[in-house]
């Protein structure tokens, strides 16, 4: 990918489109123009200055390229340059600056220095979060992942920790919540810490179990569910097994008993039996034998129902 493709793209994240048509110095025109409109999200967090102010845009600007023209090193300069300022501000000043020959080898290496940037930062934050208890840990932590494309947000959470009189209201408040779950309230310990629980043995083990006999779930429904609405289901559908047993047991019992006195022409045999099954078989079960007997007998329906008039009013 050359110059003039990697501005084609970059572009297009700018939702600016359909500008193959332009030269290669048109297009940087366009790019430098956006770039002077966008507020560039250099965040020194070190002195705890959110966003640096429009006046001072063009300084930081000329510094960053500044340092980008001069490196001996470009993944050392890379990761120096990630600490203080935002990926795509970066990225957008080495397009511009880096020789159209070299631009897309600096820009991979830029890359791998973000990537690898985010996980220190992921790791530094983690390594923070051994003073709290671990279910409250699981969750920050759980919640933090799903940030990680967000740099200038962990930078900003990591300040904060870094903080000694942050961490350590945080690891106060986060011990005491846990004390009053745990002591006054807990039977709301997994919902309230699910991503801690989501990692039990005791779940993936009941997670495994019901995978291997029921598909009905997707993965995050799984995770979601605590251990309890696992055990339910495990138990429902166990029921559900036990149930469906009886059923084809009766099923077979009941049609051998039916046919014999239909056979025979044995009503006191026949009423017996319908008291039986009225008193021992589910509906399901019931119904079945019914749409299969009526085709042994056209009667059977009506014989049915008149033995079921003589249970109900024995009953």
């Amino acid at each position: 990918m050359n110059k003039r493709q990697i501005l084609l793209k970059q572009l297009e994240n700018y939702d600016k489109k359909n500008l193959s048509h332009l030269s290669e110095e048109e297009l940087t025109n366009i790019f430098n123009e956006i770039n002077k409109e966008r507020v560039l999200n250099f965040v020194a967090y070190n002195s705890g200055i959110k966003s640096t102010k429009v006046a001072n845009i063009d300084e930081v600007e000329q510094k960053i390229k500044s340092e980008i023209a001069n490196s001996q090193n470009f993944y050392d300069t890379f990761y120096q340059l990630l600490q203080k300022h935002a990926f795509n501000s970066i990225y957008d000043i080495a397009l511009n600056v880096v020789d159209s020959k070299l631009v897309e080898k600096i820009l991979f290496i830029l890359e791998i220095k973000y990537r690898e940037y985010q996980e220190i930062l992921l790791e530094e934050i983690a390594s923070r979060m051994e003073l709290m208890p671990a279910e409250e840990a699981a969750g920050f932590i759980s919640f933090i992942e799903q940030k990680r494309e967000d740099v200038e947000f962990l930078k900003n959470i990591l300040l904060e920790l870094k903080d000694s009189e942050i961490g350590t209201n945080i690891n106060k408040i986060t011990n005491i919540k846990k004390y009053i779950i745990s002591n006054f309230m807990p039977e709301d310990l997994e919902d309230e810490y699910k991503d801690f629980f989501a990692h039990s043995d005791d779940k993936k083990e009941l997670i495994l179990r019901l995978k291997n006999i029921s598909n009905a779930y997707s993965k995050k429904q799984l995770n979601d569910m605590t251990k309890e609405d696992l055990i339910d289901i495990l138990a429902s559908i166990k029921q559900k097994e036990i149930e469906e047993k009886k059923d084809k047991e009766d099923y077979d019992k009941y049609l051998a008993l039916f046919k014999k006195a239909l056979y025979e022409d044995d009503t006191f045999s026949f009423n017996t039996i319908v008291m039986q099954v009225l008193e021992d078989i589910s509906q399901d079960c019931l119904k079945n034998l019914k749409l299969t007997l009526k085709n042994e007998d056209p009667l059977f329906e009506s014989k049915f129902q008149s033995a079921q008039k003589e249970w109900q009013k024995f009953k």
